[in-house]
């Protein structure tokens, strides 16, 4: 049987840029600088924003369009307030205005229209996805911007809730509420938040997620 051929592929990954703009003068306190190198695969991995906000969703996508890639990934995270639209609404009912739940539409309509389509950006809604490169690589890769609920964040699931593994992978005492499980074979994860014990820790410990930790596990046997 003959076996699938290995194409070199560049990928450039980053995240939490938090409204990071490309200056004419290098800002040194910055990790991720111009020129970055040029890659096949951008992936950006959610936060986007400090706190979101519709300007500053568009200023993302000038800072993205600086980035020479083949194709750019994209996915939210929980400071990108406005493009979590169950949490939109409920923060607009408890705190908002009829014109701050329009806001949700308008920064949809920046990371999804023309200003996206420029920046070379596809924003990637939570599941599994197909892409060919112009060099014949193949690759499928599963993205979802959830992570443990924290301090009333976006994109966030209560800690006995699984997202990724289906009812029957979950671990006991887990409620399974995904609707996009994780699918074995999958080639890469793009996730806002870490398995638990890998990069996740912090003064509290390990804070980040044993059901994610699972599905990565079971997805690489």
């Amino acid at each position: 049987m003959a076996g699938h051929s290995i194409i070199a592929t560049r990928f450039l990954v980053i995240s939490d840029t938090h409204n990071l703009e490309f200056g004419d003068t290098a800002d040194t306190s910055q990790p991720l600088q111009l020129p970055t190198p040029k890659v096949d695969v951008l992936l950006h991995c959610g936060d986007l924003t400090q706190v979101g906000g519709v300007s500053s969703f568009k200023k993302a996508l000038k800072m993205l369009a600086s980035i020479d890639a083949e194709l750019k990934l994209v996915i939210p995270g929980n400071h990108d307030l406005e493009l979590d639209k169950p949490y939109w609404e409920a923060q607009c009912d408890h705190n908002g205005t009829p014109e701050d739940l329009e806001d949700y539409d308008l920064a949809m309509k920046a990371m999804t229209g023309p200003l996206a389509d420029e920046a070379g950006v596809n924003f990637m809604s939570e599941g599994t996805h197909l892409f060919t490169l112009k060099s014949g690589a193949v690759f499928t890769i599963y993205v979802s911007p959830y992570t443990p609920a924290f301090c009333d964040w976006a994109f966030a699931y209560e800690h006995n809730k699984d997202r990724f593994n289906g009812p029957q992978q979950a671990a006991y005492g887990v409620t399974s509420i995904a609707t996009n499980p994780m699918p074995d074979g999958v080639d890469i994860v793009m996730t806002h938040g870490p398995p638990k014990g890998i990069l996740d820790w912090c003064p509290q410990g390990n804070v980040v997620c044993d059901n994610l930790l699972q599905a990565v596990r079971r997805v690489n046997r």
